[in-house]
């Protein structure tokens, strides 16, 4: 489960590694994929376009934590990660690394779909 003071890594090509989510947009529900939350960058890789200590806004698209589909099946990612963005909603990054799930293209956002290499 994705709360404050969780570390989280990217699937961007932004240039940060790790970030920690700082708060969440909508306190009252959980955090599943597809939220917005508040991260604050922790690492970052030799030439960043980024620097450690900003804070941003992101996108979770990967969660430990089960995710039922409305076939009976479930979907469960290994790592959680996010995608930043600026304070427009635009992405930092170019390109997704990793797997990205398709309930994207239910909840409206699918520049994420498009940007991404490997669908579920």
């Amino acid at each position: 489960m994705i709360q404050n003071k969780t570390f989280l890594k990217l699937a961007d090509n932004s240039g940060a590694i790790v970030v920690e989510c700082i708060r969440r947009y909508k306190p009252k529900h959980k955090l599943k994929i597809g939220s917005f939350i508040l991260v604050i960058i922790k690492k970052v890789r030799i030439q960043p376009k980024l620097k450690a200590g900003l804070v941003h806004k992101a996108i979770i698209i990967r969660a430990k934590q089960k995710l039922a589909r409305q076939n009976g099946n479930y979907l469960q990612f290994a790592e959680n990660s996010v995608v930043l963005l600026n304070f427009k909603n635009e992405y930092y990054g170019t390109r997704l690394l990793g797997p990205i799930s398709t309930e994207f293209r239910k909840k409206g956002i699918v520049k994420i779909l498009s940007l991404a290499n490997h669908l579920f």
